[in-house]
């Protein structure tokens, strides 16, 4: 009996920590550690599997058409509303491939950048950097991610999993966003 447990404590203790090792595999933090060490390692292709480079334009481009709407008269009536929609699905298709290659040549300087020169964003590498960090909260099937950058100071983005691929960046903090248009003059042509 006694050599069945000193087999068995150890035993049990691997397989917790195998569990544990698997789960941490699924979580925001493990992303976000990969994503900064292929940054480090100036792996544009890797870095760009870890943002979801169709997704970010989505919700960028409702936000620049959001603002641009707030800044015209309210519609008065039901034509004029349609109008609004219909002016928005023409605004998005407009600034989407701008924002795309927006959001592709961003990744490409920022994995450049890293060691050389201040980037755009700057994420914390290094395991204890990414557990203190990132401060992560929950909200339903996604991931609300905030950190202090160097240079921009406060970035929240949400990050979002889909099966069989790793948590990506989906979407940046719409203040972000409003800014980096107005810096990046993102217009409506």
């Amino acid at each position: 009996a006694r050599l069945g447990w000193r087999w068995a404590v150890p035993a049990g203790l691997l397989v917790l920590m195998a569990l544990g090792g698997l789960y941490a595999t699924t979580t925001p933090r493990y992303a976000l550690y990969h994503l900064g060490a292929a940054m480090q390692r100036h792996e544009v292709a890797e870095t760009e599997r870890y943002s979801h480079v169709e997704r970010i334009p989505d919700t960028a481009a409702d936000v620049i058409a959001a603002d641009y709407l707030s800044r015209q008269p309210a519609p008065t009536t039901e034509a004029e509303a349609n109008g609004r929609q219909f002016l928005v699905t023409l605004i998005k298709r407009r600034v989407r491939p701008q924002l795309i290659a927006r959001v592709r040549a961003e990744i490409r300087r920022s994995v450049e950048r890293v060691g050389v020169q201040p980037a755009a964003v700057a994420l914390p590498v290094g395991v204890v950097a990414v557990l203190r960090a990132f401060r992560i909260s929950r909200q339903g099937g996604d991931a609300w991610v905030t950190y202090q950058d160097p240079h921009e100071g406060p970035i929240g983005f949400r990050m979002s999993r889909q099966a069989g691929q790793p948590w990506r960046i989906s979407a940046f903090d719409p203040e972000w966003v409003r800014r980096r248009a107005r810096e990046e003059q993102i217009r409506i042509r």
